[in-house]
């Protein structure tokens, strides 16, 4: 910070302690004033333009100067040899200062403890600035403070508006998951004409199909970010999965991720749950991820999609065994959807490097965005991302270009299940054919 001092104060700090004769006095203020006259005549006529190129070739920093006659003045004090620094005059801005932030941060940097660097700069900000200056700060920080209180009451109210209509939604969606089940097959099939019936029976045999088989992996199929995650052994088991719903926390400060499944040869748990835990929820900003919570899931004796067991031989290379070989099993990682539910964790700065928190920031980043493909997608608009119209809505698929990557046929495992539950399988399917005859083994119906 640099305070320019006035002319008032430019003179009260002379080294000159002796007092001249009046006649003197009086005749050097006159020479001063003739001079000091002379000099504005001459720049006052220049423009702001002109200035500030003459002020560049006198090296003379006019931040700070937001008048004309400010920077005349110190261009004029630039142009006088003195020992003092430049001079403002009195007026609005006769205490105008530049803020040197480089010098505070690279003070601040030079600091050994590098975790108080944000608070040594806060500090060093206020103490350098003038005291009239840091009192209004401080009447600014007072008015954010009661902006803050809003904020608060606005999260609160639209929390409850939330919880209000999501009331509302709930027997909707329950309706929806019974209909999915098949529940709701007798009623759905005795309001349909006799005609749409013929239609749809005409020429084509069908098994009797019960509810929507594979609706909801057809679904997430349908949706890039979570179709990136299926591969080809997840789609049977995605076949149990009979609902998903989204629970927001009451005080909107976070939402959970509810999965039901049907009993299946998989695992024995009836719901996979995922909890996010997210403050500004509510707020239109980036949101702040403070925690996320996966759950166990309990599979059955190998069946674990999760990992899969690697027997390997092993020659014994020393002691009373060396030369035998025995076999060993390990556990690989495979890709699965079903990592999902254990997300990583949330470890402090001062346990990795810079290339491993950018690894943990981008996995959090995917994790976060298949979250809120299901609650803002999938889980109110399940229905259309089945049928495909939400693909219609929001997103432009060319025609064989699927998300979530190809297998060695070129079908990926999530668009084989998505398109499979609406067109083909193997001939057990109650679903009819593809058009070119061939099976897609992914969605066969068991």
């Amino acid at each position: 910070l640099s305070v320019t001092m006035s002319s008032s104060e430019k003179a009260a700090a002379a080294d000159d302690d002796t007092t001249p004769p009046p006649q003197a006095a009086e005749a050097g203020a006159a020479t001063a004033a003739a001079e000091d006259a002379g000099d504005e005549e001459d720049y006052s006529s220049k423009s702001i333009k002109q200035l500030k190129e003459i002020a560049a070739e006198k090296n003379v920093d006019l931040t700070g100067c937001l008048e004309k006659r400010d920077m005349i003045a110190l261009i004029e004090a630039a142009s006088t040899p003195t020992s003092t620094p430049p001079a403002v005059p009195a007026g609005p801005n006769a205490h105008a200062f530049n803020f040197d932030l480089g010098a505070a941060a690279a003070a601040s940097d030079s600091d050994d403890d590098d975790d108080d660097d944000d608070d040594d700069q806060q500090q060093d900000m206020m103490q350098i600035l003038p005291p009239c200056i840091v009192r209004r700060v401080e009447r600014l920080r007072e008015l954010n403070t009661q902006r803050e209180a809003i904020v608060e009451q606005y999260q609160a109210e639209r929390a409850a508006l939330e919880r209000k209509f999501a009331e509302q939604y709930e027997p909707l969606f329950e309706e929806r998951a019974d209909v999915v089940a098949g529940k709701f097959d007798k009623e759905i099939d005795a309001k349909a004409d006799e005609a749409a019936q013929a239609d749809e029976e005409d020429g084509q045999q069908y098994e009797e199909i019960v509810g929507i088989p594979q609706f909801w992996v057809c679904a997430m199929g349908h949706m890039e970010a979570i179709a990136e995650l299926i591969t080809e052994r997840d789609v049977d088991c995605l076949e149990a999965l009979t609902d998903v719903r989204c629970v927001d926390d009451e005080d909107g400060g976070g939402f959970s991720l509810e999965f039901h499944f049907r009993d299946n040869e998989y695992f024995s748990n009836k719901v996979l749950r995922k909890k996010y835990t997210i403050p500004n929820l509510m707020l239109d900003d980036e949101p702040i991820l403070k925690n996320v919570e996966g759950c166990t899931i309990l599979w059955k004796d190998n069946m674990c999609l999760t990992h899969r067991e690697i027997k390997k031989k092993q020659r014994a290379k020393s002691g009373k065994n060396a030369g035998q070989i025995r076999t060993i099993v390990k556990k690989e990682k495979a890709d699965s959807f079903f990592h999902f539910f254990s997300p990583p964790k949330i470890p402090t700065m001062d346990e990795m490097d810079e290339d491993e928190a950018d690894a943990i920031e981008q996995a959090f980043d995917i994790d976060y965005d298949v979250a809120q493909a299901f609650r803002s997608h999938i889980v109110p608009k399940a229905a259309l991302w089945f049928s495909g119209e939400a693909l219609d809505e929001g997103f432009d698929i060319p025609e064989g270009e699927w998300p979530g990557g190809e297998d060695e046929d070129g079908v990926s495992a999530a668009a084989a299940a998505a398109d499979g539950a609406i067109s083909a399988a193997a001939a057990s399917s109650p679903f009819p054919p593809p058009a070119d005859g061939e099976e897609n083994p992914e969605c066969k119906q068991n």
